[in-house]
Formats: structure tokens, sequence, C-alpha cells
């Protein structure tokens, strides 16, 4: 990313991904989201309209980036920015420690204080949070959401758009399914299937 960013989402999310923008040096182009109508300010960039007029500003923006937390919703609007013709890079905070043989892939963010370790991969449209934890040589899925202080142990793989809580643990050689749920402060000590909650103890 070299040009002016957009901002795809105005809520709390994209706040942290100013901030990173912020830390890279990169300038904002601007923020579109369908529950601010505008005129607002945030950070320094303007609210520049709904979430489909971001088309208007494809050729002022060199990129996009996802600012949605919500799996579903980030994975919907992946998608759409891509048939759109956007590029969506990998964004990561110079404040984050990230192994050189990770795999990052596109559209994935990485938080300041995360800790990613060599091997692991990371997949499209992923989050790893604020201080978030990845061990060696796990897998973490497309449109998976890491929570603040999360930790993944070594070995371990999150299937596709599941969520795992502020500060849960996931225990080394774990096989988390896809879109599942591991609640905030959860310890995860064996494999947890796809479309399963788990709230407390998993063991």
């Amino acid at each position: 990313m070299t040009g002016p960013v957009a901002i795809y989402g105005a809520g709390g999310h994209a706040r942290v991904l100013a901030s990173i923008l912020h830390a890279l040096n990169l300038p904002i182009l601007g923020y579109f989201d369908d529950s601010f109508a505008g005129p607002e300010n945030i950070q320094g960039a303007p609210v520049l309209g709904r979430f489909n007029d971001i088309v208007k500003f494809r050729e002022k923006a060199s990129s996009a980036v996802l600012a949605i937390g919500d799996n579903t919703l980030r994975e919907k609007a992946f998608h759409f920015l891509k048939q759109e013709g956007f590029s969506i890079p990998p964004v990561i905070h110079p404040g984050a420690i990230v192994e050189s043989d990770v795999t990052i892939g596109e559209g994935a963010v990485i938080c300041i204080g995360a800790v990613i370790g060599t091997e692991a991969k990371i997949g499209i449209g992923a989050i790893i949070n604020t201080g978030g934890l990845v061990d060696h040589e796990s897998e973490i899925g497309d449109f998976v959401h890491l929570a603040p202080g999360a930790a993944v142990a070594g070995r371990t793989s999150v299937g596709h758009g599941t969520f795992v809580g502020m500060n849960a643990s996931i225990a080394d050689k774990i096989c988390i399914g896809r879109n599942s749920l591991i609640g905030a402060g959860s310890v995860v000590l064996r494999d947890v299937p796809d479309n399963h909650k788990v709230l407390g103890l998993h063991s």
C-alpha cells in the first residue's frame, strides 16, 4: 500500500484499523458505513458515505481494509470489495511480533501486541486482535476473529468463521471446528466440533 486507503466500516474496529494505518504512515482516504450518514470525522479522516458508496472512490483509493468485527459480515464485505476490483491487503501493526515464515492471508488484520509464532498460518480476512497469541505451526482459518488476549497454542487449528473470545486459551494440538464460538476466558483442552459454543472449561 502506498496511496490513500479506504476503510470499510466506521465503528470501534475502524478506529483500530486507523491506528494501524497511522502507525504504518499510510494516509486514510475515509470511511464507509451504513450506520453513519456524516458529516463525521474519525481520527482525522471523514466518513464519506454508506458501504456501497465506496465503489465511487475506487480510483482514489489504492486499496481498502476491512473494519468489521463480525465474521459473517466481514466475509460478505470481503467478497463485495473483491468483486468491485479493490485490493485488500493484510494489515500488520508494527508493534506486533510476526515471525518471518508466517503466512498471512489477504485482508487479515494483526493488531498491536499480537505474537505470531514460526510457521503459523493466518487465513484470509482473519483478525488477530490486541495482544492475541498464535503459537508455532498453528492455522487460523479464513474470517476467524481472535479477540484481545486470546491465546492459541502450537499445532492447533481454528476453523473458518470461528470467534475466540477475550483471554480464551486453546491448548496445543487442538482442532476447533468451523463457525464455532469460544467464550471469553474459556479454556479449551479438547477438540471442538463445527457450529459449537464453548463457555468455560472444555476438557
